[in-house]
């Protein structure tokens, strides 16, 4: 049995990857930034700017697997907070290997994972974006995930670390928290359903068409890339295909329980917006047969009856 050391796994995506390994017999540990009873067995408090708490723990446990999720996962944040973005996304990763480069004789597969949004505005003649697509970030997140990009070739050429960077597209599901599109629309219908109010939903500019995933089609991938991907590459995780972002707020409200109206607020749209993203998960299917399962309504629902359950 294999043990994965998964940095952020008390975070969205974290939760679904730890049980996706589990279900797959894996041994799997955590680190979170979170300081507080109730953790999960074998989770850990880390901060990962604090490189004595990472080398304590990768040292102590030599996990064969490091999934390094921890980060500071929000575009439109980055505009207020570039610095800290910076600090944890690639300081952060450059903490995580150094830690891994000061054990002796101690060679793990890492997985970093990056961002679509590295790629920046693209042309739609040049869509779907691939492997190859050149990168061009537009806002401090995606300039900071290049960093690690970079840092990720770095460390395989000159000190031979086995890592595999993954670019996902947009995705969501059941547990994402608010200050991402879905979740901050499932989470007004839920809370009209229950408590009242104006019935209206406020979202922000809704005529840019994006890729979007479910969380565990999503984390099934990242599975099987550290399973079956080579050591040095770089995979897109997509659905293949974009839709209007104005469907899923349609679809979510014609889940609701009650009529609802929908109106635009145009401070809640963030800056350098681009008008479509799709990728290609080509190279990805080829290296490990994945394809995408989850259709889009059943992510909607999930993500709505999950947050109808913490209203």
């Amino acid at each position: 049995m294999k043990e994965v050391l998964i940095t952020g796994s008390e975070g969205f995506v974290g939760r679904h990857l730890r049980r996706e390994f589990e279900e797959y017999g894996y041994d799997v540990s955590g680190t979170t930034l979170k300081d507080e009873d109730g953790l999960p067995e074998n989770t850990f408090q880390c901060n990962i700017l604090d490189v004595a708490s990472l080398e304590r723990i990768i040292g102590e446990r030599k996990p064969e697997v490091i999934f390094h999720l921890a980060g500071q996962p929000k575009p439109g944040l980055s505009f207020e907070a570039p610095a800290m973005t910076f600090e944890i996304n690639t300081i952060g990763t450059v903490n995580l290997l150094e830690a891994v480069k000061s054990i002796k004789n101690y060679h793990p597969r890492i997985l970093l994972v990056g961002s679509s949004e590295e790629h920046g505005a693209v042309a739609e003649k040049n869509l779907p974006i691939t492997e190859e697509t050149p990168l061009n970030p537009l806002n401090p997140y995606a300039i900071s995930k290049v960093a690690t990009w970079y840092l990720a070739q770095e460390y395989h050429r000159t000190f031979g670390f086995d890592i595999i960077y993954i670019t996902p597209f947009n995705h969501t599901g059941p547990g994402q928290a608010i200050g991402f599109l879905a979740p901050d629309v499932a989470s007004q219908i839920a809370y009209l359903e229950k408590k009242g109010g104006e019935p209206v939903i406020v979202t922000g500019d809704l005529s840019s068409k994006r890729d979007i995933s479910d969380v565990r089609d999503v984390v099934r991938a990242y599975r099987l890339l550290t399973e079956k991907g080579a050591s040095g590459e770089r995979y897109i995780v997509s659905s293949g295909k974009s839709i209007l972002v104005s469907e899923i707020v349609m679809k979510l409200i014609s889940l609701s329980a009650m009529p609802l109206k929908h109106g635009i607020d145009p401070r809640r749209s963030r800056p350098s917006e681009f008008k479509d993203l799709y990728g290609s998960h080509e190279k990805l299917t080829a290296a490990t047969g994945w394809e995408p399962e989850i259709e889009l309504e059943q992510t909607l629902l999930d993500l709505l009856n999950w947050y109808r359950e913490q209203v």
